[in-house]
């Protein structure tokens, strides 16, 4: 590998060093010939040039957008050599003698690839800017050669004499420009491509010899013309090799890159993808027992709140029944005190009974087990067993309980799971509102539902609050509050209450007080075709 990356420097060289040799013995034996060969091979390389430019110009990169600019500079320089090889003297193309027409079309172009040159660094300076003396050089190079067939363009070989002080001057100022070109573009090389500073230095060098060379030629087919061409067609070279680098093969060598490494960067990623997937599906079988082990805990958590709740039931009933037993002094007479002991005992037995419920109630419902026995129920017998249930509760808190009678129709619901509801909404307002508050259990119908509604003159609930408070476990946090609870209370209503096809809402205002409703469904033909059971 290493030999042959030897040998493609010094098998070009040896093919460069054969051409100069054919070319140099070729203009001795036939120096017109020599002069066509030469120069319609610039005329080729700077249409190349050109073409390469236009058809990738979508392609430079910003800070490279010089080049489409050598490509509009080189087409206007290619015709005007194409012109120079036509006019030169012996080949007949154009009237008279025309070794002055010849030299004035060589000047031209030269004057312009100078000030191409020249313009490089000052279009680094600002990538990425439209160029708009891309449309003047074609313009400035028609109006020169309009001003060479005119007569106007000064004189610039005269046959016999040689060349003039025009022509020699000129010659001096091409050099001159460029090797200013030069200069700064070697002063601004930290904004080129190492490979493209080199190969425009030496085309600014080769043009500059090329130059100097002319100077000194008295006769058009004079050795020193011969040289001027040679380092002529080096430059031309030199900015043919940056448009092949830039335009074309390094976009190619990017392609051919990401087409080389596509395969392997293919394999990466795939395996990094089932190395992705194999942890994704581990985590999937993970998260899958954890679910497993949590629905078996929550099922287990829930059976054992139900057993334990509804074990809890059965000693309370007995507490509460031994209590009315000796209020109602079947075991004999009790003193005052005694009295308001019990009272105190069955009050407490009941709110814990409550609580118990309320428990129970939410453990079935998680485990699948509530169920609702829908049937017409008078809502004034719902209404005298809350009032029978919660009076003393209310009386011993130092609140005032009314429940008023009501005419409306029978709503079609579970009659104690309607009074289960309304119960949790007074024992909610008796443990808010303050000594000496009032709480109005009503009923009234709006449409097709009765509205069961709990006023209070408690502590309210805060606006944050109030949409969360029918939430699990959600309490109120107000200072004032008697005593806090489970906070299942209001959550069961919200779930009994949408179990029989209803609903429940709340209005409540800061230290004004709070008013549960509970909305149920009248009964109708179409909901008493029977007794229904709902399993949730």
């Amino acid at each position: 590998m290493m030999e042959r990356m030897l040998k493609l420097p010094v098998t070009k060289a040896a093919i460069v060093v054969s051409i100069i040799a054919v070319l140099v013995t070729m203009s001795f034996y036939n120096f017109l010939l020599f002069h066509t060969l030469v120069e319609l091979f610039s005329v080729l390389v700077a249409f190349g040039i050109a073409a390469i430019a236009f058809h990738t110009s979508q392609l430079t990169e910003e800070r490279n957008d010089f080049l489409n600019f050598f490509g509009v500079a080189y087409l206007c320089i290619g015709f005007l050599d194409l012109l120079h090889t036509l006019a030169y003297d012996g080949m007949g193309v154009f009237p008279g003698n025309t070794a002055n027409l010849a030299t004035q079309l060589w000047i031209i172009p030269r004057y312009i690839e100078a000030f191409t040159f020249l313009a490089v660094p000052f279009l680094m300076a600002n990538p990425g800017r439209r160029i708009r003396i891309h449309y003047l050089i074609p313009v400035i190079s028609l109006v020169l050669l309009a001003s060479v067939f005119a007569g106007i363009f000064p004189d610039s070989f005269i046959p016999g004499e040689g060349l003039t002080p025009f022509k020699i001057i000129s010659e001096y100022i091409i050099s001159t420009i460029l090797l200013i070109s030069g200069i700064l573009i070697w002063r601004n090389k930290e904004k080129f491509d190492k490979e493209v500073v080199k190969y425009l230095l030496l085309a600014c060098g080769a043009t500059i010899l090329a130059e100097l060379s002319f100077t000194f030629y008295v006769s058009v087919y004079g050795f020193s013309n011969m040289v001027g061409h040679l380092f002529n067609v080096a430059s031309y070279y030199f900015i043919y090799v940056i448009m092949i680098r830039k335009k074309l093969l390094e976009p190619y060598e990017v392609i051919n890159d990401l087409y080389q490494n596509l395969d392997k960067k293919v394999k990466v990623r795939t395996r990094e993808l089932e190395v992705a997937n194999m942890r994704l599906a581990q985590g999937q079988r993970r998260l899958s027992q954890l679910n497993e082990k949590l629905g078996e805990s929550n099922r287990l958590k829930s059976e054992f709140t139900a057993t334990m709740t509804h074990e809890l039931r059965t000693p309370l009933t007995s507490v509460v029944a031994f209590c009315e037993l000796m209020l109602d002094e079947v075991s004999g007479p009790i003193t005052p005190e005694q009295r308001e002991n019990l009272l105190d005992i069955k009050t407490s037995a009941q709110q814990l009974m409550v609580l118990v419920n309320d428990i129970l109630d939410m453990a079935k419902h998680e485990a699948g087990s509530l169920r609702i026995h829908k049937e017409k129920v008078d809502l004034n017998d719902v209404l005298r067993m809350v009032r029978r249930s919660m009076s003393a509760i209310a009386h011993q808190n130092g609140i005032s309980l009314d429940v008023e009678k009501t005419t409306l129709p029978f709503v079609y619901g579970d009659r104690d799971r309607i009074q289960q509801m309304v119960v949790n909404l007074v024992a909610n307002a008796i443990k808010f509102t303050k000594d000496g508050g009032r709480i109005t259990v009503s009923a009234n119908g709006e449409g097709d539902f009765a509205i069961i509604s709990v006023q209070d003159t408690g502590i309210g609930i805060s606006p944050e609050l109030l949409p969360h408070i029918f939430e699990k476990f959600r309490q109120g946090d107000h200072p004032k509050q008697r005593r806090k609870g489970t906070g299942l209370g209001l959550a069961l209503v919200k779930t009994l209450a949408e179990l029989q096809d209803g609903k429940v809402a709340v209005d409540s205002e800061v230290g004004e007080g709070s008013c549960f409703k509970i909305y149920l469904p009248f009964a109708s033909e179409q909901n008493e075709t029977g007794s229904i059971s709902k399993a949730l």
